[in-house]
């Protein structure tokens, strides 16, 4: 499973200055590199001028007709909230273009980290492992803890 940001996607530094500036200069990759954009959902998504950043490359990602998979952080120590909160914060625009329209995968923590993580994964295209998957998951549940 290759994971890229959608910074990671397009043209050069050169024809977004401003990005080249604050060290997010983009790659030129080639057009079937990348699938998918991971969205990280938690009570700090879609704030200040991060969040102006977030909601500009969301919208390249959907002009680049990637799948945008929503990961929502459910654990209050990795500023999960509840899903509402993003129907406040996040750009009216995506929301009226559909971005909710697909569910998000929920992250919890404790004991079902390990299946969320899982659950992700798959939502990112990967395949199960033919053995020891359940241990490699409890050491990559750990690895980000």
């Amino acid at each position: 499973l290759t994971v890229s940001t959608v910074a990671d996607v397009g043209s050069s530094a050169a024809a977004h200055p401003s990005m080249a500036s604050r060290g997010l200069a983009r790659r030129t990759r080639r057009a079937g590199d990348v699938t998918h954009m991971l969205l990280y959902l938690n009570q700090t998504t879609w704030l200040e001028h991060d969040g102006e950043r977030l909601a500009e490359q969301v919208k390249q990602a959907r002009e680049d007709k990637l799948k945008i998979v929503m990961a929502h952080e459910n654990d209050p120590d990795k500023g999960g909230c509840i899903f509402a909160r993003f129907f406040e914060t996040t750009p009216q625009e995506l929301i009226a273009g559909g971005l909710y329209k697909d569910l998000a995968r929920s992250c919890f923590p404790g004991r079902h980290h390990p299946v969320s993580l899982a659950l992700l994964a798959k939502d990112l295209g990967a395949t199960p492992a033919r053995s020891g998957s359940v241990a490699s998951m409890r050491r990559l549940s750990a690895s980000i803890a």
